[in-house]
Formats: C-alpha cells, sequence, structure tokens
C-alpha cells in the first residue's frame, strides 16, 4: 500500500512538473502530441539516466563514454550507445555544449539535471532553443525513484520508468531500515593522481557514501561545480579515517604503492576499497542511477554486521534489470575486482 501511494505521488509530482517545463519551452509542440525517440542529457548522470530507460533514444553524449572513471564497453553495454557523438555538457569539465551543435541532432526533449549550483543557467539556455525540457531532481540517493518515474512518463517510458523507481525505492527503505541505528564510519573519498584530492562533505559527489552510512571526514563547503578539492597528506593523517573509498583504479594503485598511506588505520586494517566501474562508475563523476548498486556495496563495507544481503545475488539482479545483462561468474568476478584484471 505505501508503495502504491508513493508512485501515484511521484505521478502527480511529475505532471505537475512537465506542465511547468513545457510552458517555459514550446506549448504547441507539447510532449504529448508526438512519439519521443530522440533524447539528450544536459549532465551525464541524465544521459545515463536516459540509457536505463531506453539507450536507443540518446542522441548524443556528454562526454566519451570510456574514460578513468568508467568502464564502459560492448560487454556491458548496448554498442550504439559506444558510437554516440559526444555533444558536450554544461556541467564539470570536458567538452562544453554548444547549442547550435545540439540543433543539428534533433532532440525532441531535454532532461535538465536540478543541480542547485548551474540549473537556472542550464534552464535559460535551453529556453532560447524552444526544445521541450524537463528539470529532475537527481542529487540525492533519495530522488532516484522520482527521477525514474518522473523521465520515464516525459520518454513515453512510463512502465519502465515504474518499474525501476520501485526496485530503487525497495533499495532506499532497506538500507534506510537496516542502519538507521548504527554509528556513522568515518571515511576519505580519494581522487586525484595522487589520492590527495577529495570532496566536502556537502558535496553531491559524496551522496551516495553519506547515504549508506558513512560520515566524510573533509568537513568544507564545495568551491566550485568539479570539487576535487586538494589536502596534504598531513591533513588527511590528522584525520585518520577508518575507510578509504577510491575513485579509479590509477588512483588506488598510487595509494596501494605509496609508503605513506600505510600510516593511516584504513590501511591497516585492509579497509581501502577501490569503486567498480562496469560499465560506469557505481558511486560518482556521475552519480548515476548506479549508485543503486553502489549504496548496496557501501553499506556493507561501513555496516557489514548490520546491512547483511546476498550481494552475489543483488549484483546480478540489478544488472539484469537496469542494464540488460545477464552476468556471467567472470563478469562479476571482474566488475567487483577479485581478479588481476584491470
Amino acid at each position: 500500500m505505501h508503495q502504491i501511494i508513493f508512485l501515484l505521488a511521484v505521478a502527480l509530482c511529475s505532471l505537475s512538473l512537465n506542465a511547468d517545463t513545457l510552458k517555459q519551452s514550446e506549448p504547441q509542440n507539447a510532449i504529448e502530441s508526438h512519439k519521443i525517440t530522440k533524447v539528450f542529457g544536459s549532465s551525464p548522470p541524465m544521459t545515463y539516466l536516459i540509457y536505463a530507460l531506453n539507450p536507443e533514444k540518446i542522441v548524443g553524449l556528454n562526454f566519451k563514454a570510456k574514460n578513468p572513471n568508467n568502464y564502459a564497453n560492448e560487454e556491458f553495454l548496448d554498442k550504439n550507445f559506444l558510437s554516440l557523438p559526444v555533444i558536450g555538457t554544461f556541467h564539470g569539465g570536458g567538452q562544453s555544449i554548444n547549442i547550435e551543435t545540439l540543433f543539428t541532432y534533433k532532440p525532441e526533449l531535454v532532461l535538465l539535471w536540478a543541480d542547485d549550483i548551474l540549473v537556472s543557467k542550464v534552464e535559460k539556455e535551453m529556453q532560447k532553443t524552444k526544445i521541450p525540457t524537463v528539470t529532475i531532481p537527481f542529487r540525492k540517493v533519495e530522488d532516484i525513484p522520482a527521477a525514474f518515474t518522473i523521465a520515464g512518463d516525459a520518454m513515453q517510458e512510463s512502465e519502465r520508468g515504474a518499474l525501476l523507481s520501485a526496485y530503487a525505492q525497495k533499495v532506499i527503505q532497506e538500507i534506510q531500515e537496516k542502519i538507521k541505528d548504527t554509528q556513522p564510519t568515518r571515511y576519505y573519498y580519494a581522487e586525484g593522481i595522487d589520492g590527495l584530492s577529495t570532496e566536502c562533505d556537502d558535496s553531491f559527489h559524496v551522496e551516495a557514501m553519506n547515504f549508506a552510512g558513512g560520515k566524510n571526514v573533509h568537513s568544507c563547503h564545495q568551491s566550485g561545480v568539479l570539487g576535487m578539492e586538494k589536502i596534504t597528506f598531513e591533513t588527511l593523517l590528522s584525520y585518520d579515517p577508518e575507510a578509504i573509498i577510491v575513485q579509479n583504479r590509477l588512483v588506488y594503485n598510487e595509494i596501494m604503492e605509496n609508503p605513506l598511506w600505510k600510516h593511516l588505520r584504513a590501511y591497516k586494517n585492509k579497509n581501502i576499497h577501490l569503486v567498480p566501474n562496469m560499465p560506469f562508475n557505481w558511486i560518482d563523476r556521475p552519480p548515476s542511477f548506479m549508485r543503486l548498486i553502489g549504496v548496496q556495496w557501501l553499506a556493507n563495507i561501513f555496516h557489514p554486521k548490520e546491512y547483511t544481503v546476498d550481494f552475489d545475488t543483488r549484483l546480478k539482479e540489478f544488472y539484469k534489470l537496469y542494464l540488460g545483462v545477464t552476468l556471467t561468474q567472470t563478469q562479476r568476478n571482474k566488475i567487483v575486482g577479485t581478479t588481476d584484471e584491470k
């Protein structure tokens, strides 16, 4: 009953949001008046959201699909996705978007990420184009169920959206219930070529870690949309986190080969973890729907006694439902880093 009420509330919210955004676009060109076949995401989180709903409708990417933070290959993805043109993004680094270029791909709908830093700028730019838009909250893990419902309705993928939303809500409620009485685990998020770039505790880049029962040792206010705040090793040593979550393989290798890191409690307790990134990063850069499997992985790291689930089963369920991939044992091992293959 609670699930039904939740989905109804989300549906009402999405109807209101769609109406508002269409008013800002072109009323006579309403989304409902024709079949939606071409959709663009203004940012990586939105592009990956489109992928989960229907990869065939994506007209272009924000940056190259395969990069240090995202493994992205045909083994886990639709091959057409990997050959899509890079159109650009309003958010973060990489190729800045060119509105004239976007026009050449004739998107019938653009999904905008309701990030509080840049959303006003993005909405103003898109208003000039007259292309219908939908602005979707996606900062918090708790936003994911509604995001799937809203985007699914706008893309004319309502049934798929409702299915993915229901799974997301189930995962969120389960984690919240299992860790509600636990003490947060003090973690450090290691980024940059030397592991000494990180994120402030109020950054959207660490939302998944905070949701999963972690407490960021680096307390500050994010200085820019990219994050990546620099610290010294002396500062990290003073933090002495219980766990270290590492952004990508290059950073992980640097940490494990640098003798200075051996002085940290997390190193001594073998509590340093490389974020899986096949086909997309489970946690961040971009913070996508993959966070749904990421928070399960993190909750087990931060609170192994309280959050006890059959993770292999969860992994296979998630990849089948969201990516359409039936995992083999070899693929499972590759994803979670239990082989030497990099």
